[in-house]
């Protein structure tokens, strides 16, 4: 489907975003947390061109010099167990159907304290997901 059909099959309603909202599992004591020292997350949704899109959300923070702000991607810390992130993506047709498309992915990355790495990834997801590190719920736009 090009750019222009899909234009013409979407004009007639409003264009509502798919929105997955991202908490974290692990609460403030939990003794996970003297194993991991940052959690962060990327959220993956297909594209018009049917590549992944990855979203690296955050949000802004202080710092103190050079005078300024800098982008924290989408983490956690103990400190920061409560806080909810959503990520949003603009819908994409399911091939051959109405429907948009209803899947995604997720890269969750854990730095533990001596600054050791480790990557996950997932395969397409639908739905609620949750693991021992997050819960995500997609709300996904109206047929």
């Amino acid at each position: 489907m090009n750019l222009n059909d899909f234009l013409t099959r979407f004009k007639t309603r409003p264009m509502e975003p798919l929105l997955i909202e991202v908490s974290c599992n692990l609460s403030q004591n939990d003794p996970k947390w003297e194993e991991i020292s940052i959690l962060s997350l990327q959220v993956g949704y297909r594209g018009l061109n049917g590549k992944t899109i990855w979203k690296h959300i955050g949000w802004l923070r202080e710092q103190l010099l050079p005078a300024g702000r800098t982008f924290a991607h989408a983490l956690w810390k103990p400190a920061m167990t409560d806080h909810v992130l959503v990520f949003d993506f603009l819908p994409v047709p399911h091939p051959g159907s109405p429907k948009t498309e209803q899947t995604y992915r997720l890269r969750k990355r854990i730095i533990s304290p001596d600054g050791q790495s480790r990557t996950a990834r997932t395969g397409l997801l639908k739905g609620d997901y949750a693991d021992e590190h997050f819960t995500l719920h997609p709300v996904y736009p109206a047929s």
